[in-house]
Formats: C-alpha cells, structure tokens, sequence
C-alpha cells in the first residue's frame, strides 16, 4: 500500500503544503455512502492513513462483509489535515473499488440462493490488486479460485492443444506438481470431459458448454470431481447454469464488471474524541 501512497504523492502534496500550519489542525474525516453496497476494504484505508500518520484514530461503523446503506457514515478517522487529504483519493480509489466487487459478488450469490453451489472467481483481477480484488469477493460472499499460476494446476486449451489432447496433458502435469495441488481441466466438450474423468481430475470445468452440454457432463461425472462451470455466465443465467447441479460457478464478471460505488469523504473540525 505504501507504493499506492508514493505513485499520488510524489514528493508531497503540494496543494496541502501550502496551507500551512493550518495543515497541522485536527479534523474529523467521514466516510459516507452515496449509494447502498457490501462493505469491503476498511482496515486498507485504516492502514493507508497510518502509513501517513501512525497517531491517526479510527472507527469503523460498518463491518466486512456487512451492507450499508445510502447516507451511511461506513467508517470515520480523526488526524492532522494534512495527513487526511494527503491519504484521502487512495482510501476512496481502493475502498470504491473492493465495495463495488463486494456489491457485484453479492448479487451473483443471491441469484443463486438455496441450491448448493458457489460463486467463485477467476485471475481476471486488475493488476497489483489481485489479493484485495479477491478478498472483495469473498466480503461479498463468493469464493476464490486460485491466487496465481503457482498454487493450482489448471490445464486450459492452449496446455491441451500443445501436448494433444487432456490425457496427454494430465499425465505431464501430475507427476511435475506437489502432491498437495489439485488438477483442474478446462473441458470444451463431453469427449474431453471423459479424458478427464479417466484421468481421475481434481476438479472438471465445463467452459462455455450450454445447458444441455452441462446437464450431461454433470451425469457423466456423478460425482467422482468437482464440477465447475465457467463461461458465459451473468446475472441472467447463472441460475440455470446453478441448477444442473454443479458445485462451483467460477465467472470474471463479478470482478471486471464491477462498478466503483460511489463514496465521499466528508472532513469537518474535530469537537469530540472517538
């Protein structure tokens, strides 16, 4: 976060600079709400203002993974001024960012209320925010895929048309990996679900197969892996797709189109204590 700092600051805020020893004043800084939304990302700003400021104080009104409403005040800290509006565009920037993921996460989650699946999501993450996109997500109630190359193996297309087909690939694959990682296999069509099922895959996705495809492979599987599906999926068909009896639905959508919910802060003197 001290890079997100130093990539605004520069050398200093010469605006607040400029204010003097006006600079130095205590105010109150509110986080308010212009919109309803999950929250998400509170002890990052927390953290952010003490990296300027360790004696800044701080209260968060709303919790993780908690929704607010518009006209909330989600989360308050008393310091300098200068400390305050220096920190203040990098606290809304990242705060908007993970409660607009959380907000979008949410509403994947509750399409899919009461039948036995999880929304998860995928390495489409905007880039040096990967581990606060995904923590957003599972604020908003979703599950995370893998966090990069290194921790699951995932054997896509391009890993199936090089070494020729999915058994080809999971049989150079397993024995190069620890014990402890899974084999996930991105399936195209039922021929390749098969391989998979004969290769004894950790987990099966069916990539943008429809909904017949998906019935199908999910019979065919009966259990023996985890069944992901992937592709195509939105608001609109994500409870079809959930429905065919998958366990997990895995969807870039929830982080690449979310949207910054919009939040201000609001500074005001400081009359009280925390």
């Amino acid at each position: 976060m001290q890079i997100f700092l130093e990539e605004d600051l520069g050398f200093d805020d010469i605006t607040t600079q400029g204010l003097g020893n006006l600079s130095l004043k205590p105010v109150r800084a509110r986080i308010i709400a212009k919109e309803k939304g999950i929250m998400s990302g509170g002890p990052f700003v927390i953290r952010l203002f003490n990296l300027i400021d360790p004696l800044i104080k701080e209260k968060i009104h709303i919790k993780e993974g908690e929704e607010f409403q518009r006209g909330d005040c989600v989360l308050e800290v008393i310091g300098q001024t200068r400390a305050i509006l220096m920190g203040e565009r990098v606290a809304l920037n990242l705060l908007q960012r993970l409660c607009g993921i959380a907000a979008k996460t949410k509403e994947f989650v509750d399409a899919v209320k009461g039948l036995p699946v999880k929304i998860a999501d995928t390495r489409k993450t905007s880039p040096g925010l990967r581990i606060f996109e995904k923590y957003a997500v599972r604020c908003g109630g979703g599950v995370n895929h893998r966090l990069g190359l290194y921790d699951c193996a995932l054997i896509k297309d391009n890993h199936i048309s090089i070494c020729g087909s999915v058994k080809n690939a999971i049989q150079r694959v397993r024995p190069a990996i620890p014990f402890t990682a899974r084999i996930v296999v991105e399936c195209e069509n039922l021929l390749q679900v098969e391989e998979a099922i004969e290769e004894k895959a950790d987990v099966i996705m069916l990539d943008n197969m429809d909904i017949k495809q998906i019935k199908e492979a999910v019979k065919m599987i009966n259990k023996r892996s985890i069944i992901e599906a992937s592709g195509g999926v939105n608001l609109e068909t994500v409870r079809e797709i959930a429905e065919q009896g998958v366990d997990v639905i895995s969807t870039g959508y929830i982080t690449h189109h979310a949207i910054w919910l919009d939040l201000n802060l609001e500074v005001e003197e400081v009359t009280d204590v925390l």
